[in-house]
């Protein structure tokens, strides 16, 4: 505190004495004190100039460069100012050139100061050789209006004092200093404060200047003194601002835009997600980013000191260290791909980039650069190699296709099977490879579905180069990307040739048992009528007659049922429906299952809601469609439900119009969405898929509803028909 304090009095000492002096100078002689004040000011002129332009190729400051330049004129209009002063004795032709130079210099000055302020924006350049030869066309005109021409308007008469000119204008150039005054204060933030104090400080002692003289009579006058005195500190506050300070200080000035760039990069490394560092001659790291924390789990203040090889396996920090030996000798930049070992111990793969830092004799001194974490980015690269060669090895076929119905990709197997090449179908439309070309029925169902992005499958054919027929079975499927935007579709192509030519013979072998068994079955229902026709029988004999009877009956109608199912495949079954009792039907399915029901201790219970009386629950239907269908339901049921479970079922609906099969136990997952499909079963020893196949065949002819309702989380099947409106 003390020390501040003398250093503060001892400065205001010297300024004291200073101005004391000059004032005594002046009482002497003034055209000493002018000269004294003028060349100062002119002096310091020239330190702005010689600072800003040299130290214009490392220092991106507009502003300052421009001042720089401005100045240099500056100072010289000001030498001429003093130079031409009344009493010089060198320019005798006229006494008042000084008073003229003075206007024009000032002029140069104030709106120099306004101007600099365009400059301050980054993205405006100040190009010095054009401000340069733009100011020293200005200042010979100057001169030549002056002193060659003269033509420059009077300023100062003898006798009388200033011209209503030089008032006017001196007036006019404090507004100017003022503008620039006030953008220096919107500008604050960008100059350092004890700069932007010095710089404030010299504008308001320039307009007071120029306010001293607008009022004096005499070139040696009072006010001329006190406006030199305001001249004096204007230009010792400037010299505080930029020169002395970009001596003594220069962060604060000439630095003031590399401290600002240090900060963006500073800012710019500090937040980057890549880990950026630099290391000495001895590959020891001399700085390390904070990302180092987060991606390697190390702090960047404990990686100080050490080489990368450190934090690298051992075979990685061989190679890795061979790989800097090689670099170090040419001196070229290095990229490779490193192996690290974080803070657990895991491996992070990083994608290193460095240049060297040249040495003083040429080699590498130490190495700056930039590792960026690619572990994610290597994991899914391996996975799209996994996948790549997974469908490349497909037995499938798979086909990229494009948002507009074009073939981008094949994998080997679809063109081996075409016997064609990538040239045959790449950029071709989809519809053609569809077995029945782009306005058949395949390509045309295929297209109703993927223009809304849904999925399609079916079976399609097609003839081979050997006519023979080839069955697929097609899947197109949309894909989307994160936003849900339609990107392509993926299409798979399985041949199912043998799969068609096994169920067509199953088919066929299945329609000759059915036509070849109604023969002897015939026969054997036409026995026991022409037995109980005799009459001679005992009551017992007649019994099992009967039994004999309806059984052959009974396997009768499964043959024709299994006849009527292969015409409902075939699209070819007539439907006839009768008006029927749906709960007499419902009671006669539920009695014939009470015996396995009974094996499994399954309750098999039936509830007639919203009905009065029985009628209400007649329907039109087929009584043979609707009993098949229902048994299978509920033989589903029985099967799945566990020991001591219930079957309920359900008719609702007045008239009947809903009935509802609930039992315990969801169906598989895996299963789900085609519960109704054909040959599709899951965990049954004995089960064949066609129950619930030929149930969905029958349900479509006679026009019902069917749904599918299961939960994991309440543990139950509910299998829910509706009945048509009459």
């Amino acid at each position: 505190m003390s020390t501040t304090s003398s250093s503060f009095f001892f400065r205001f000492s010297m300024a004291v004495i200073v101005l004391f002096g000059l004032y005594l100078a002046s009482l002497k002689n003034y055209l000493l004190f002018h000269t004294m004040v003028e060349m100062f000011s002119i002096v310091v002129a020239f330190g702005i100039f010689t600072i800003g332009w040299n130290s214009r190729h490392f220092i991106k400051s507009n502003y300052l460069l421009f001042l720089a330049v401005a100045y240099l004129f500056i100072a010289f209009l000001d030498l001429l100012h003093t130079l031409s002063y009344k009493g010089m004795g060198i320019f005798t032709d006229y006494d008042y050139y000084a008073n003229q130079v003075w206007i024009a210099t000032r002029y140069m000055e104030s709106l120099s100061l306004l101007a600099a302020f365009w400059f301050m924006k980054e993205s405006r350049t100040v190009h010095a050789v054009r401000v340069f030869t733009a100011y020293f066309g200005l200042t010979a005109l100057i001169v030549a209006t002056i002193f060659w021409w003269k033509i420059f308007p009077v300023c100062f008469v003898d006798g009388v004092g200033l011209t209503t000119f030089k008032k006017v204008n001196e007036y006019i150039i404090c507004l100017i200093l003022g503008a620039a005054g006030w953008l220096l204060l919107r500008t604050r933030d960008r100059f350092d404060p004890v700069v932007f104090r010095w710089l404030a400080g010299s504008l308001l002692c320039t307009i007071l200047s120029e306010l001293a003289f607008t009022i004096y009579i005499s070139n040696y006058g009072f006010s001329n003194l006190v406006g030199h005195y305001f001249k004096l500190f204007s230009f010792y506050f400037i010299y505080r601002a930029l020169v002395a300070t970009g001596i003594t200080a220069p962060h604060a000035v000439l630095f003031r835009a590399l401290r600002d760039s240090e900060t963006k990069f500073r800012g710019l490394v500090e937040s980057s997600r890549d880990i950026i560092w630099e290391v000495d001659e001895g590959l020891c790291y001399t700085y390390v980013s904070p990302r180092a924390r987060t991606i390697l789990g190390h702090a960047p203040e404990d990686m100080l000191g050490k080489q990368p090889f450190d934090f690298m396996p051992a075979d990685v920090a061989r190679a890795a260290r061979e790989a800097f030996a090689r670099g170090a000798g040419n001196a070229a930049p290095m990229q490779s791909e490193i192996v690290f070992l974080d803070g657990k111990g895991r491996e992070v793969v990083m994608e290193t980039r460095c240049v060297p830092i040249p040495g003083p004799d040429g080699r590498p001194g130490g190495y700056r650069g930039v590792d960026r974490d690619v572990t994610e980015r290597k994991r899914h690269e391996l996975e799209l190699r996994q996948l790549q060669r997974a469908v490349e090895n497909s037995p499938i076929g798979i086909v990229i296709i494009s948002v507009e119905g074009l073939v981008e990709y094949g994998n080997p197997v679809f063109f081996e099977r075409r016997e064609i090449t990538g040239a045959d179908v790449l950029g071709r439309d989809i519809g053609p490879f569809l077995g029945e070309g782009p306005d058949g029925a395949a390509g045309y169902e295929a297209r109703e579905f993927l223009l809304p992005g849904r999925v399609w499958q079916g079976d399609v054919s097609r003839r081979n180069r050997r006519g023979d027929l080839v069955w697929e079975h097609v899947l197109i499927a949309p894909v989307t990307d994160r936003q849900g935007t339609l990107v392509n579709f993926v299409a798979t192509f399985e041949d199912i040739t043998d799969r068609k030519a096994l169920e067509q013979l199953k088919d066929d072998v299945e329609q000759i048992m059915r036509h070849d068994l109604k023969s002897p079955l015939n026969g054997i229902v036409g026995i026991p009528q022409l037995l109980l026709e005799d009459g001679n029988l005992t009551e017992q004999q007649e019994t099992l007659i009967r039994l004999i009877e309806s059984t052959g009956y009974r396997i009768l109608g499964m043959v024709e049922h299994s006849l009527d199912l292969f015409k409902m495949e075939t699209g070819v079954y007539e439907y006839v429906p009768t008006e029927v009792d749906a709960v007499e039907v419902m009671r006669m399915v539920l009695d014939d299952h009470a015996g396995p029901a009974r094996a499994k201790d399954v309750v098999l219970d039936l509830s007639v809601g919203g009905a009065d009386n029985a009628a209400e629950c007649r329907i039109r239907s087929d009584k043979d469609l609707l009993y098949h269908m229902l048994s299978n339901f509920i033989a589903n049921a029985v099967d799945a439900s566990p020991d001591g479970g219930i079957v309920s079922v359900t008719l609702g609906g007045v008239p009947c119009r809903r009935i509802r099969i609930r039992n315990r136990g969801a169906v598989p997952a895996a299963i789900r969405d085609q519960f109704f499909e054909k040959y599709k079963t899951w965990g049954k020893k004995h089960g064949t898929g066609l129950g619930t196949y030929s149930s969905k065949l029958m349900a479509d002819v006679m026009g019902y509803g069917l749904r599918l309702d299961t939960s994991d989380e309440d543990d139950e099947t509910v299998i829910s028909i509706f009945l048509p409106e009459v």
